[in-house]
């Protein structure tokens, strides 16, 4: 089973950038109606501005507990084919007509950046049914790695890692690139072997701790 692609691409940028110019008074500025506008697009672009404050190794402390779930539910929504949107007290709080403008121009930049280096290519595969599930559960879990509360020091990467994959898969399920998608699948992996090795360290010392505390 596999959804039809659309005979032409548009760029979402040419999207925003529309909106930005037109904007609909019948439409309140929110971040809900502008991801229902951008036809479900749009929450990968949400998903690649949550992920930016990481991709250098130090951000702020308990930032990441707060965007990572808003992935994670941005994700299961795209996973089980439900409307693009954020929880009601996030996604339907109106926007002052200022913050929209600089949000869709910032929004406009980055995609234009992006759009440089992702574009269509090998879509058919990416259209289908089991390929927009999967695809993402997969960011989920990203946002649910994300979103742990570790600490940096010592465990360094643990933000920078999950969000160099989300932006990675976002951004090729956003433009329909089959070949980039890769790339980041290539990060999950890496992922998955850093993730593994912090959760075998963790394991080792509470072993070390209850052979303290708990001798014999």
């Amino acid at each position: 089973m596999k959804a039809t692609s659309s005979p032409s691409h548009e760029p979402l940028s040419q999207r925003l950038a529309a909106l930005l110019d037109n904007p609909d008074p019948a439409y309140r500025s929110t971040v809900n109606a502008l991801l229902a506008r951008t036809e479900g697009r749009g929450v990968y672009l949400v998903m690649m501005l949550l992920s930016l404050p990481f991709v250098l190794p130090v951000s702020i402390p308990g930032t990441s507990t707060i965007l990572g779930p808003i992935v994670i539910l941005l994700a299961l929504g795209r996973a089980l084919h439900k409307p693009a949107m954020l929880p009601a007290f996030i996604g339907n709080r109106p926007l002052p007509d200022g913050l929209r403008r600089r949000l869709l121009g910032g929004g406009v930049r980055f995609l234009r950046w992006v759009e440089r280096w992702v574009k269509p290519r090998r879509t058919v595969w990416l259209d289908h049914t089991w390929s927009r599930i999967l695809n993402n559960l997969l960011l989920a879990c990203l946002g649910l790695l994300l979103s742990l509360p570790l600490p940096s020091p010592p465990f360094f990467f643990t933000n920078t890692l999950p969000a160099y994959a989300i932006i990675l898969v976002a951004a090729s399920l956003m433009e329909e690139d089959g070949v980039l998608i890769f790339a980041g699948y290539a990060m999950v992996g890496l992922n998955v072997v850093y993730f593994t090795l912090i959760g075998g360290l963790l394991t080792a010392a509470g072993h070390q701790l209850w052979q303290r505390w708990f001798p014999g």
